[in-house]
């Protein structure tokens, strides 16, 4: 079925007015020049003089940087490759999408495949629950040896969903592309396939594609074959690590599928955001799918579910607790006095002065409420989701655009509240009134801000050093979090000791922890806004506390 997609998709473009010149038009040069600058990053090189090349071991692999962070092996496929014989065709594709209500496509799954096809282009080995999203067609041949590097010509036709005719058959947007590759010995060689556009970013969680390839002596390597491994944990978001390496994170709609696994005995760890590990050896069989089942949550004492089920101290050695309700892990707080707001050296007027302030013992959230435990709120309420924000709505993102009323439900229905500015800075500062969570010296390597992080969005607990005395992650940086207390420039100076909530009445809230675009300066702890409740920013979320006595049953 691929195939026949693929080759419908080239005699299409035939028809048209050329399929290169109009990929260039409708892609634009912004979207040339990156890859242009990705292919010169990854080391393709410009043609030199050479030798004759006989047959060559080729390994391609379809190389994806994903949304989080990390570049994964999607698939891989070799074959001894010979000069003037095309034995070789290889064939991909990435993504299962189908129609939506209209004329455009809607995402399945990310999935993707490769193989070997041969002359007489022998049948897909794929059964798809849709239409691949991106397909392409390659050969391969040996044309040239310098020294032991080996010069590759490649043919690429590369085939793009663009929608459904009206008869629901998928159209395809092709390009035809030849590449001159110089495989220096023992490297690699890379033609970037894809820079994801924001609804691609969003609909598989991808930023690029690269064809990856690798010249063996044709005597050397073996077949490799695939299986598939489905994982489920207890734990929604959990890191899914793979022979070490992150793959993917656990979900709450199901098993989460790892396909094109390399056969053999593979080591899977699940990881939540405080470290806690569960992991299972996988046997992965030729074109056959493992289940692996991971527990990191303690056993339930009695039948009767459980509002916070403990599950003992963490690294800083501060007491957590798995909420039942959305599946967040929560810290516990001690109570006790500490100096809020900056001194005249440090700060701004409306960060000052600094002054004593003595907190009750609660619960924070360790991470910000993410999408994933914002859409189990949206369906078991009916309320309705916030406007996407341009990079989507990852199940491991913060949940963000939502005003201060969308949050404030929110962790009404958790069964908490957001935290007063009070609670807030104390989960972040601690006893010693430190300038950020994690002391008093900057280090922009510790947390997603303007200085250290992507210059995007990424994961809720994705950066584990960002960490505060007590354990609590993202406090700065990420996205800045709503706060409980009206806004009011002059209420230090007549706060109260005593767990302050800040002003009866104002027309701002407060808004507290910086966010991926702002600098050191911005996501100090004792930094305040004073926000619009009314305003969905999205750069900005939010985090729930509980009293910690009324929720645990003391």
């Amino acid at each position: 079925m691929l195939r026949d997609l693929t080759g419908k998709a080239a005699r299409a473009a035939e028809a048209g007015s050329g399929g290169a010149s109009e990929w260039i038009s409708l892609h634009g040069v912004r979207r040339i020049l990156t890859l242009l600058a990705l292919a010169h990053a990854f080391g393709t090189l410009l043609p030199r003089v050479a030798g004759a090349a006989g047959s060559v071991r080729v390994r391609m692999d379809l190389v994806e940087n994903s949304v989080e962070g990390p570049a994964s092996d999607r698939c891989t496929v070799e074959g001894i490759v010979k000069r003037g014989r095309d034995e070789y065709h290889w064939h991909l594709f990435f993504g299962e999408v189908r129609r939506d209500s209209g004329a455009s496509w809607e995402p399945i799954r990310p999935r993707s495949g490769c193989t070997a096809l041969d002359s007489q282009g022998s049948s897909s080995p794929w059964t798809l629950r849709g239409s691949p999203y991106l397909l392409v067609d390659l050969s391969v041949e040996p044309k040239a040896a310098s020294g032991r590097d080996v010069r590759l010509d490649a043919s690429l036709l590369v085939s793009t969903l663009t929608g459904f005719a009206e008869a629901g058959s998928p159209t395809y947007e092709v390009k035809k592309e030849r590449r001159i590759l110089w495989v220096p010995a023992g490297g690699s060689a890379v033609i970037p396939l894809l820079v994801a556009s924001e609804k691609e970013r969003d609909a598989f969680g991808v930023r690029e594609l690269l064809l990856r390839f690798r010249a063996l002596n044709s005597g050397s390597g073996s077949r490799i074959d695939y299986g598939e491994i489905a994982v489920t944990a207890d734990v929604p978001r959990a890191r899914i690590l793979l022979d070490g390496g992150l793959v993917g994170r656990t979900s709450s709609a199901g098993p989460v599928v790892l396909d094109t696994v390399r056969t053999g005995e593979r080591e899977v760890i699940v990881r939540d955001p405080s470290g806690r590990e569960a992991r299972a050896v996988a046997h992965v069989g030729k074109g056959r799918r493992s289940i692996v089942s991971l527990a990191l949550l303690p056993k339930s004492s009695g039948p009767v579910p459980i509002v916070l089920r403990p599950l003992g101290p963490n690294a800083q050695d501060h007491e957590e607790f798995w909420r039942e309700k959305d599946g967040a892990i929560v810290v516990r707080i001690p109570g006790g006095e500490f100096q809020m707001g900056s001194t005249e050296k440090e700060g701004e007027p409306h960060q000052q002065p600094r002054h004593a302030v003595r907190v009750r013992s609660f619960l924070m959230d360790k991470t910000e409420v993410t999408w994933g435990q914002y859409r189990r709120f949206a369906a078991q309420t009916g309320r309705s989701l916030p406007k996407p924000p341009v990079w989507g709505m990852p199940e491991a993102f913060p949940a963000s655009n939502v005003t201060w009323e969308d949050a404030r439900s929110f962790c009404a229905w958790a069964g908490g509240r957001l935290p007063t500015e009070a609670e807030w800075e104390r989960a972040a500062r601690g006893d010693d009134a430190r300038k950020y969570p994690w002391g008093n010296d900057w280090n922009p390597a510790r947390c997603n801000t303007q200085e250290g992080g992507p210059h995007a969005p990424t994961a809720s607990a994705a950066y584990t050093d960002c960490v505060s005395p007590y354990g609590v992650l993202d406090l700065a940086g990420s996205v800045w979090e709503w706060c409980r207390d009206w806004y009011d420039a002059g209420y230090y100076a007549n706060s109260p000791v005593e767990n302050p909530t800040g002003p009866d009445t104002g027309q701002r809230r407060v808004s507290r922890g910086g966010c991926w675009i702002n600098s050191s300066w911005g996501v100090h702890s004792a930094n305040r806004q004073g926000i619009d409740p009314m305003w969905p920013d999205p750069t900005r979320g939010f985090r729930c506390v509980q009293e910690e006595a009324g929720d645990t049953g003391k």
